[in-house]
C-alpha cells in the first residue's frame, strides 16, 4: 500500500488523465476513420449512380452494354477514365457480376466486350453476401480479396501481391433480369490511403501522448506540492507544538483538515487541563502525607534523645522506623514521578538516547566501583524515540542497573530503528533470565534474586514506562548467554 499521500495523489491523477487522453485519442482515431469511411462511401454511390446511367441490359443477347450512342459512348469512356475505373491495377473497378456463376458479366475496364475479357483473376474477386433485388440504395463493405486461383502470381508480381494484400470498400447493387437472373454489381475501391493517413495519425498521437504525459505529470507535481502544502504546514506546526513552542494549532486550513485541527486542539487542551488537575492532586496528596511525616520523625528524635541511651534495643526500633520513613519518602516521590509519566499520544518531542546512556554509564561505573566490568554502548546519534527525559533517565537507569548488577565483564547497549519503532537491546553475560516463564519479572514485585535489595518494581515499572508510550519490553537471551532485554519505543 502507498504511504504518501502524494504518491496517491500523483499516480491517481496521473492516471486518470493519461486514460482519459487515450480514450479520447482512440474515439478521434474511429471517428476520423469512419468520417473518411464514410466519404469513400458516398463516392462510391456517386459513380455507381454515374454508371449504372451509361450501363444497359440487352434482353436479346443477356449482354450488359454501353448505350449504342456516340455521344453515350464517349461520354461513358470519359466517366470511366476520370474515375479510373477503366485498370484494376489503379485500385479502382467496376464490374457485374452474375450471381449464380460467379462470373464477370461486365467490366468498365473492358467496355462491354464480354467475349474477349482477359483472364478471370484479373478482375478482385470478394466474398460477397447474396441478396435479393430490393432498393436502388447500395450496400457498403469493408473487405480484402479472395486469393487468386493462380497463387504463382502473387511470388511473381509485387504489384498484384500488394493488390491482394490491402483492403478495399464495396458498394454492392443486386438487380434481377427475368429469364436471366441475379446480377451484383459492384464499384470498389482500395483504402490504402485511408489506411496511411491513419497510421501518420497514430504517429502523431503517440508523439502527442507523450508530450502530454511529460506536460500532465509536470502539472501533477505543481499540483501535488499546492495540495499538500497544508498538510506540511499543519505538521509544521505540530512539531512546533512538540517543541514547546506552541500550546495549539492556530492557522487556518482547508476544510477538510478542520475535524482534525478542532480534535487535536481539544486533545491538547483536554491534556493540558488533566496534567494540571493531576499536579494540583499530587501536590496535596504531598502536603497531607508531609505533616504525619514530620511528626512521626519529631517523635522519633524525642525517642532516641529520652530512652535510647537507656535501652539499646529501643535504638534499634528507632532506626528501623527512621529508614522505614525515609523509605516511604522516596516511595512517594518515586510514585509522584510515576503519575507523571507521559501517556501516550502526548506532545513529547523526539529525542536521543546517547547523551542519557553515556550519563547513566559514568554514574553506574562509580556505583560499581569495585566490580571489573565494560559498559559498552553502540548506539549512534541518529538513535532517537519520542519519551520525557525524566522517564529515559529511569527505564534506562533501571535496565543499566540490573544488567551491572548480575554480569560478569560486561554490558552492551545497541539500538536500531524498525519501520516506526526504536528497538533498544540491552545485554549482559550474567546467569540470564529463567527458562520458565521469564515475562513474570515484568510483574510488580517478582526478583530473579531475591537476597538482593530492592523493592522488586524496577521491571514493573520499566514496563509501565514503556507501555505509556505504546511500546513493549521483552525478555530474551543474549549473544554472551546472559540476559537480554529488547525495548521498543516510538520514534
Amino acid at each position: 500500500m502507498i504511504s504518501s499521500l502524494r504518491s496517491r495523489q500523483l499516480i491517481s491523477g496521473f492516471g486518470v488523465i493519461m486514460v482519459g487522453i487515450v480514450m479520447l485519442g482512440a474515439m478521434l482515431y474511429w471517428f476520423s476513420l469512419s468520417y473518411k469511411i464514410e466519404q469513400k462511401q458516398n463516392e462510391l454511390k456517386e459513380i455507381s449512380y454515374d454508371v449504372l446511367g451509361f450501363l444497359n441490359f440487352n434482353v436479346g443477347n443477356g449482354r450488359f452494354e454501353i448505350l449504342p450512342d456516340a455521344d453515350m459512348q464517349a461520354n461513358a469512356k470519359k466517366m470511366i477514365g476520370d474515375h479510373k475505373l477503366d485498370d484494376v491495377t489503379q485500385n479502382h473497378f467496376a464490374y457485374v457480376l452474375d450471381a449464380n456463376t460467379g462470373k464477370v458479366v461486365w467490366s468498365a475496364s473492358t467496355l462491354s466486350k464480354p467475349n474477349d475479357l482477359v483472364e478471370d483473376d484479373y478482375y478482385l474477386r470478394f466474398n460477397l453476401e447474396k441478396k435479393q433485388a430490393g432498393s436502388f440504395e447500395p450496400d457498403f463493405a469493408k473487405l480484402h480479396p479472395l486469393p487468386p486461383q493462380n497463387s504463382a502470381r502473387l511470388e511473381d508480381d509485387p504489384l498484384i501481391k500488394q493488390m491482394y494484400n490491402q483492403q478495399y470498400v464495396l458498394a454492392i447493387q443486386t438487380f434481377s433480369q427475368p429469364n436471366f437472373g441475379l446480377y451484383q454489381f459492384v464499384v470498389g475501391v482500395a483504402i490504402a490511403d485511408i489506411e496511411k493517413e491513419m497510421q501518420d495519425m497514430r504517429q502523431k498521437f503517440a508523439v502527442l501522448f507523450f508530450l502530454s504525459a511529460v506536460l500532465v505529470l509536470i502539472a501533477q507535481l505543481a499540483l501535488s506540492f499546492w495540495v499538500v502544502a497544508p498538510i506540511k504546514e499543519f505538521e509544521k506546526e505540530v512539531k512546533s507544538i512538540e517543541a514547546g513552542e506552541k500550546e495549539t494549532i492556530e492557522d487556518n486550513y482547508p476544510e477538510e483538515l478542520l475535524p482534525v485541527k478542532n480534535a487535536l486542539n481539544g486533545l491538547l487542551s483536554y491534556e493540558k487541563g488533566q496534567k494540571q488537575r493531576y499536579k494540583d492532586t499530587l501536590d496535596d496528596l504531598a502536603h497531607s502525607i508531609k505533616t504525619p511525616l514530620t511528626a512521626m520523625q519529631h517523635q522519633l528524635d524525642q525517642l532516641h534523645r529520652d530512652a535510647a541511651e537507656h535501652d539499646p534495643y529501643v535504638g534499634i526500633a528507632i532506626n528501623v522506623f527512621e529508614k522505614q520513613i525515609e523509605r516511604i519518602r522516596e516511595i512517594i516521590g518515586h510514585q509522584l514521578r510515576r503519575a507523571m509519566v507521559t501517556n501516550q499520544g502526548a506532545m513529547i518531542l523526539s529525542q536521543p538516547i546517547r547523551p542519557v546512556l553515556f550519563r547513566l554509564r559514568e554514574t553506574l561505573q562509580k556505583v560499581y566501583r569495585d566490580k571489573p566490568f565494560e559498559i559498552r554502548i553502540t548506539a549512534d546519534e541518529y538513535a532517537k524515540c519520542r519519551m520525557d527525559a525524566e522517564d529515559m533517565m529511569e527505564l534506562f537507569g533501571n535496565l543499566l542497573n540490573n544488567a551491572c548488577r548480575f554480569c560478569q565483564d560486561i554490558v552492551e547497549v545497541s539500538a536500531h530503528q524498525d519501520n516506526n519503532m526504536l528497538v533498544i537491546d540491552i545485554d549482559d553475560d550474567g546467569l540470564g533470565f529463567p527458562i520458565d516463564n521469564p515475562s513474570k519479572l515484568l510483574q510488580r514485585g517478582v526478583r530473579e534474586d531475591s537476597k538482593s535489595d530492592g523493592q522488586g518494581i524496577g521491571m514493573a515499572v520499566s514496563t509501565e514506562i514503556v507501555s505509556a508510550i505504546g511500546g513493549k519490553i521483552e525478555l530474551l537471551v543474549s549473544p554472551y548467554v546472559g540476559a537480554r532485554v529488547r525495548i521498543h519505543l516510538p520514534v
